[in-house]
């Protein structure tokens, strides 16, 4: 269904090049979740904004692809074809979508304006669509009529998530949704999303920093460092038996009710030196090549991996 191959972004500037997500792909299945999780500045939200083509200028695809149902969304001249790409098939949730509501107008008015600017829509027939869309995320429809200031924090977060469903997309893209509530309307909305996902089918992915996000919503995990996926698949199988350094630090990051620890355990800087070696070494090196497999380099770096990988396989 979306399928990113090989994308590569980098922030370019006069004066500067910074490389905000490498080589990374994946893809996205109907009714699948997938969580994207990493910490601040690993490249998240670059990489779905290019999905939905909202990255600033200084932002370039330097190299990769994003297909939706086969079709090459950067081929997309037309500024009406990607209007509907963007609203019709995949609807963005961004971060703190909930404090972008205008608080001038009441909601209707804000429902209205999606509903009959992007659609096909009427002002009978958009509030009737409203009412339908506040039923779907456990809203009353009275509270149509109510201005941005009289919702709670998860309540407005229930209106941005009927926002992003106004047009019936089949892809739902929320950025840190839940990041701004409390542990128990956190829950409230990560059912809510499960909910949608299984009465309309919907594929959706979630993006966060948060570990116990992923392992309680969602079907598969991308991990994200500095920029790359560095290790993907099924949740259970990722957040169990990580064996990416990185994934097992994140792991040892957050709290565990059973643990006997007193404390948690950071990610090291050791770990990050170790990392950044490997990943530098790799990269000089051609693996198509069996000569240089069987080099020294090569079986160094394959020594040195196995022994970080035992070392942290210890630390769990």
């Amino acid at each position: 269904m979306l399928e990113i191959k090989n994308l590569s972004i980098h922030y370019i500037g006069k004066n500067y090049r910074v490389k905000a997500v490498e080589n990374v792909s994946f893809n996205l299945t109907r009714g699948e979740l997938l969580g994207i999780v990493g910490e601040s500045g690993s490249g998240k939200t670059t990489l779905i904004r290019s999905i939905m083509g909202v990255n600033p200028q200084s932002a370039k695809i330097v190299s990769g692809e994003i297909f939706y149902k086969n079709n090459k969304i950067l081929d997309f001249k037309d500024d009406s074809i990607k209007g509907d790409y963007k609203w019709k098939e995949i609807a963005f949730i961004p971060q703190s979508a909930m404090n972008s509501l205008d608080p001038v107008y009441r909601i209707i008015d804000q429902m209205r304006e999606i509903l009959i600017v992007r659609g096909d829509y009427n002002k009978k027939t958009a509030d009737k669509r409203s009412e339908e869309l506040f039923s779907l995320v456990g809203i009353e429809k009275n509270r149509l009529r109510d201005f941005p200031h009289q919702f709670s924090g998860g309540m407005k977060q229930r209106v941005a998530i009927a926002m992003a469903l106004a047009l019936d997309p089949k892809i739902v893209i929320a950025d840190e949704p839940v990041t701004a509530l409390d542990v128990i309307v956190q829950r409230q909305i990560l059912d809510l999303f499960n909910e949608l996902r299984n009465r309309l089918n919907l594929s959706i992915i979630l993006v966060t920093h948060d570990v116990s996000v992923v392992a309680y919503l969602c079907h598969k995990v991308a991990v994200m460092y500095d920029g790359e996926i560095v290790e993907t698949g099924p949740v259970k199988d990722i957040l169990e038996k990580p064996y990416h350094p990185y994934t097992i630090g994140l792991n040892n990051a957050f709290p565990d009710l059973h643990s006997t620890n007193d404390f948690l355990e950071p990610i090291s800087d050791s770990l990050f030196h170790e990392l950044d070696e490997l990943k530098n070494t790799f990269n000089s090196l051609s693996l198509k090549n069996e000569k240089l497999v069987k080099s020294d380099k090569f079986v160094s770096l394959k020594k040195k991996f196995t022994k970080l990988n035992t070392q942290n396989e210890k630390n769990n």
